[in-house]
């Protein structure tokens, strides 16, 4: 289980609230697959999928308008990470293991999660806080030459 502690708290709120979210249903899916509930954890896995479609779209939308120059590294661990969802989803939908579903929570996707939100978001979301907040971090044509 992924507790609320150790998720980081960014520079963005609503990015602290979609992690949040998102940690929650992960959350759900490992009880589920703990209890065995087959459609439960098809259900939630799918829950999954969609939730982080739409949180990486949010972001993948906020890097563009801001020129973040980490744009295109970010977008692949995004696109590498919705592939991996979805090949599990369909090893699940044909095995219906429900160990397997543990032991990517515990082996992979928790660790990989917390340690996108760390690093890759983090950085990003400083950046964009930055550029919110008059700093030349997310200026678009930033003239001073201090940027």
């Amino acid at each position: 289980m992924i507790t609320q502690e150790q998720i980081p708290m960014l520079a963005i709120p609503s990015m602290n609230d979609t992690h949040l979210e998102e940690t929650l249903i992960i959350n759900r899916l490992e009880s589920a697959a703990k209890s065995s509930d087959i459609e439960g954890v098809s259900k939630i896995l799918r829950e999954l999928l969609e939730h982080t479609a739409l949180h990486f779209s949010d972001e993948e939308d906020m890097m563009e308008e801001a020129l973040y120059p980490a744009f295109q590294a970010h977008k692949s661990e995004h696109d590498r990470h919705l592939h991996e969802l979805d090949a599990l989803i369909k090893y699940f939908d044909k095995n219906r293991d429900v160990n397997a579903i543990i032991a990517h929570i515990d082996g992979n996707l928790a660790r990989w999660v917390l340690y996108h939100m760390e690093t890759m978001d983090a950085v990003m979301a400083k950046y964009l806080e930055e550029g919110l907040s008059g700093g030349c971090g997310a200026t678009k044509g930033c003239t001073t030459g201090s940027c």
